[in-house]
């Protein structure tokens, strides 16, 4: 069981009237990126622990595995999201314009 001891108890309540603070303040869209930084480090984290638990690695090489491995999804993510973008700027219909040529700009000019 883990007991818990004065300032264990103190830190934890600066931390709670912290994301208190920031969740009644004008910044509280900060808040979804730091709670998606911590769902990102704990996919991190949890590759890393399946990885030196699978393949008996060190810390260190499960933790390069691990960070080897999310980078390659953020890649095919960013990939896939490029390529969704393109196939929807094909699809989007330009305005044709008229052509100026420079014949006609020459006798605007002239006047």
């Amino acid at each position: 069981m883990v007991t818990a001891n004065l300032p264990s108890i103190v830190g934890l309540s600066l931390i709670a009237a912290a994301l208190i603070a920031v969740f009644f303040s004008p910044y509280r869209r900060l808040l979804s990126f730091m709670f998606a930084g911590m769902l990102f480090w704990g996919l991190i984290e949890a590759i890393r622990f399946s990885t030196q638990l699978v393949f008996d690695l060190p810390m260190a090489y499960s933790y390069l595995t691990a960070l080897m491995s999310v980078m390659v999804i953020v890649t095919m993510l960013l990939l896939r999201e490029d390529r969704r973008a393109e196939r929807a700027l094909a699809k989007r219909r330009c305005i044709e314009h008229t052509p100026v040529y420079e014949d006609e700009q020459q006798q605007y000019s002239s006047r």
